[in-house]
C-alpha cells in the first residue's frame, strides 16, 4: 500500500512523500528510518487507471491534472518497469519480491501508485495479468493478454523482456519523431513571435507617422495597419479563442463522427500521410508478430492489433480480416482483401504463412518498417524547415512592402 505523509526533517523543515509499506505502523517505522519525524499519515487509494481517489478540492483537482499528464507518458515508465522486472525474474526472483524492490526505485509517484497497487493485489492472491488489467490506461490490451500467455506456459520473464524491448522501442520511436519535429516546431514558433512583434511594436509607430500626412494609404498598408489595431485592442481574443478550438476539438474527436473524420485526414494530409501509414504498417506487423511469437491465438492476436493501430477506418479493415480468417481464408488473402498493407508486405507475409514462420517474418517486415520511419521523418523534416523559412520570409516581406509603399509614393510627390 502507498501512504502520502507529512513529515519534519532536521531543520524543522516539512516534507511530503509517499512511502510503501503493509500498515500504517510500518510507514511510520519507515519514515523514521530516513530521519524523519512524521507528521500525519494516510493511505492513498488507487483507482483502476491508476489515479488517486483521496484528494478533494483544488488540491484534488490539481492532483488529478497531474495524473492525466503522467498518464499520457506512462509508456516510458512501463518501459523501466518492464526491464527491471524481467532482470529480477530472470535472476530467480519471486514476482511479489520483484515488484517490492522494483516500487522503492520508482521516481514517478503516480506510476509508483500502480506499482503498489500491483503487489497488493498480488499478495490477495490475484494472478499478475489480473492485477494488470485494473490498470487499462497504462497497460495495453497487448501487454496484458500477452502476460496471460506467459503465466499460463510458465514463461513469464522471457514475456516481460519481450514486452520490455517493445515498449522500449516504442518510446525510441516516439522520440526519434518528437525531437525531429522540434526545430521545426520552434522556427514556426520563432516566426509568428518575430510577425507577432513587428505588428506590435514597430507598425503603430510608423501608422502613427502615416496618419500625420492625412493621405490615402495602399490596401497592404492599410492591411497590416488594421491587423495591427486588432492585436493592439484585442489580444486578449487569441488566447481565449485558442482555448475554445483546442476544447471542442478535443470534444469533436472524442464522438465517432469526429474521430473517423480526424482518421481520414491523417491518411490523406499531403506532409505526413506517408508517414501514418508506414507507422500503421509498423503497429500492425511489429504487434502481431510479437503476439504471435509468443503463442497468442491468431485470432485473439488480431483482436489486441485491432486496437493498437488506433485508427478506426484501419480497425474495421482489420475486422473483416479476421471475419476471413474465422471462416477458413489465409491470413495473407485476408488482409489482401482489406487493402491497408503494401504489395510488398503482403508477399512477405504471403512467403511467411507458407513456409511456417509468419511470427518472424511479421516481426522482421516491422524491423524494415522502423529503419524506413527514421528515413521518412528525416526527409520530412529536411522538407518542413525551408516550408517556414519561407513562410517567415513571406510575412515579414509584407509587413517591409505595406510601410515601403507609402513611403515610395511620398519621395515620388516630392520630386
Amino acid at each position: 500500500m502507498i501512504y502520502v505523509y507529512e513529515a519534519l526533517n532536521s531543520k524543522g523543515e516539512t516534507v511530503t512523500d509517499t512511502v510503501d509499506a503493509s500498515s500504517e505502523g510500518t510507514a511510520r517505522t519507515k519514515i523514521r528510518g530516513l530521519g524523519l519525524y512524521p507528521v500525519s499519515i494516510r493511505k492513498e487509494e488507487v483507482s483502476t487507471n491508476g489515479k488517486s481517489s483521496s484528494s478533494v478540492g483544488l488540491k484534488g483537482i490539481a492532483a488529478r491534472i497531474t495524473d492525466t499528464i503522467s498518464v499520457k507518458f506512462s509508456s516510458k515508465h512501463v518501459g523501466m518497469f518492464s526491464r527491471q522486472l524481467a532482470t529480477l525474474l530472470k535472476a530467480g526472483m519471486p514476482l511479489l519480491t520483484a515488484i517490492t524492490d522494483i516500487i522503492e526505485q520508482i521516481e514517478n509517484k503516480h506510476f509508483k501508485r500502480v506499482a503498489a497497487d500491483l503487489k497488493d493485489k498480488l499478495e490477495e492472491g490475484s494472478t499478475f495479468s489480473a492485477a494488470l488489467s485494473r490498470h487499462r490506461g497504462i497497460f495495453s490490451d497487448m501487454y496484458i493478454n500477452m502476460v496471460r500467455v506467459g503465466e499460463n506456459l510458465g514463461s513469464l520473464d522471457h514475456v516481460i523482456e519481450r514486452l520490455a524491448e517493445m515498449e522500449e522501442k516504442n518510446t525510441a520511436l516516439k522520440g526519434k519523431v518528437q525531437s525531429a519535429l522540434y526545430y521545426p516546431a520552434f522556427m514556426f514558433v520563432f516566426a509568428i513571435a518575430v510577425v507577432t512583434f513587428l505588428l506590435v511594436s514597430v507598425i503603430p509607430a510608423i501608422a502613427e507617422m502615416f496618419a500625420d500626412q492625412k493621405k490615402d494609404l495602399p490596401l497592404p498598408t492599410e492591411i497590416i495597419i488594421g491587423l495591427s489595431n486588432f492585436l493592439a485592442d484585442y489580444w486578449f481574443i487569441i488566447p481565449v479563442a485558442i482555448f475554445l478550438i483546442y476544447y471542442y476539438f478535443n470534444k469533436y474527436k472524442k464522438t465517432d463522427q469526429g474521430r473517423r473524420k480526424i482518421d481520414e485526414l491523417k491518411m490523406r494530409l499531403p506532409l505526413v500521410k506517408n508517414l501514418y501509414k508506414k507507422l500503421v504498417v509498423l503497429r500492425f506487423t511489429q504487434n502481431l508478430g510479437i503476439l504471435l511469437n509468443n503463442r497468442v491465438d491468431l485470432i485473439k492476436s488480431f483482436e489486441i492489433v485491432q486496437k493498437i493501430v488506433t485508427n478506426v477506418i484501419i480497425e474495421e479493415k482489420i475486422v473483416e480480416a479476421t471475419k476471413m480468417i474465422k471462416e477458413g481464408s489465409p491470413v495473407s488473402r485476408a488482409l489482401s482483401k482489406s487493402d491497408f498493407l503494401p504489395k510488398l508486405v503482403l508477399g512477405m507475409i504471403s512467403a511467411g504463412e507458407a513456409s511456417d514462420n509468419l511470427d518472424n517474418m511479421l516481426v522482421n517486415i516491422g524491423k524494415v518498417y522502423e529503419t524506413e520511419i527514421d528515413q521518412t521523418v528525416t526527409s520530412l523534416t529536411s522538407l518542413i524547415e525551408p516550408l517556414i523559412i519561407i513562410f517567415m520570409g513571406f510575412m515579414i516581406g509584407m509587413i517591409v512592402l505595406a510601410v515601403m509603399l507609402p513611403m515610395m509614393e511620398m519621395n515620388l510627390l516630392v520630386q
